[in-house]
């Protein structure tokens, strides 16, 4: 398993080499346009980008972990007439096309019928070199989760501001990587749904960054309270201060609680 360096995305290599990735949100340039914003179609360039990656990379199956559309409740023209069509080029290449559904994913399947498969939204469990749970991050995972190594989630887009040489400040994407005490899950687990459950030892979560290369989201140097109301931080299982920020480029930038300190007084 890897981050693949100036991608948001991880390959794995068993059970079956594939490529992960989430948050594509087809069809976020129409809520623009429904503000007054005006962006040509962007489906074309993502779908160019997921198709480049997959030639690299050469796997036989790519993950979406959620929000492969974007507008709810009602589907824009970009997701009933571009985004299958997107899907059918992708399909081409040869890989088969699996989507964990995400919180912009209703409808989909009206859309997309079976041209990709679909697993449960409250994620996947995948054995391999690893135990690898796979899910959006907008709801409460299946108990699966606790039967893992290591955690992929997206939901976030998690971004970082920097300031440049002439005074302005610019987002970038970035990855968070935690590491988690899975007892707390497993407490969690028992009280909400009551039954008997086991499990101790680390767990690692890495929150991935969006592939749409146009869409903002969470500043981790400027997280709000309210930021931090997603599930898995509610189990009290892992330390937002305590994760490893990188930039796509694979550039460690350092802990987040050190990154906060450093950019109160530069920012």
């Amino acid at each position: 398993m890897k981050l693949l360096e100036n991608w948001p995305a991880i390959l794995i290599e068993k059970p079956r080499p594939a490529i992960v990735i989430s948050d594509v949100h087809f069809g976020f340039e129409a809520e623009l346009a429904d503000k007054g914003i005006r962006v040509p179609s962007q489906t074309w360039k993502i779908t160019e980008l997921l198709i480049k990656l997959i030639e690299e990379q050469n796997p036989q199956e790519i993950i979406i972990l959620g929000d492969l559309k974007h507008k709810i409740p009602v589907s824009s023209s970009i997701e009933w007439e571009e985004m299958p069509r997107a899907i059918e080029k992708i399909r081409e290449t040869g890989v088969e096309v699996i989507l964990v559904p995400g919180n912009h994913d209703g409808g989909i399947k009206k859309i997309l019928g079976n041209t990709v498969r679909y697993a449960p939204s409250s994620g996947l469990l995948i054995e391999g070199e690893r135990r690898i749970f796979m899910y959006h991050g907008h709801r409460w995972p299946s108990i699966d989760i606790v039967k893992s190594d290591i955690v992929f989630m997206g939901h976030l887009h998690p971004m970082i501001n920097l300031r440049t040489d002439v005074g302005s400040i610019i987002k970038k994407p970035v990855w968070m990587l935690i590491e988690g005490d899975k007892r707390n899950l497993v407490e969690t687990f028992r009280e909400k749904y009551g039954i008997r459950l086991k499990g101790r030892g680390r767990i690692n979560l890495i929150i991935m960054p969006a592939f749409n290369p146009i869409l903002t989201g969470i500043s981790v140097n400027n997280i709000k309270p309210e930021d931090k109301l997603w599930p898995l931080i509610r189990t009290n299982s892992f330390s937002i201060s305590l994760a490893e920020i990188i930039l796509l480029s694979g550039q460690n930038l350092g802990r987040l609680e050190q990154i906060e300190k450093i950019t109160e007084d530069t920012l």
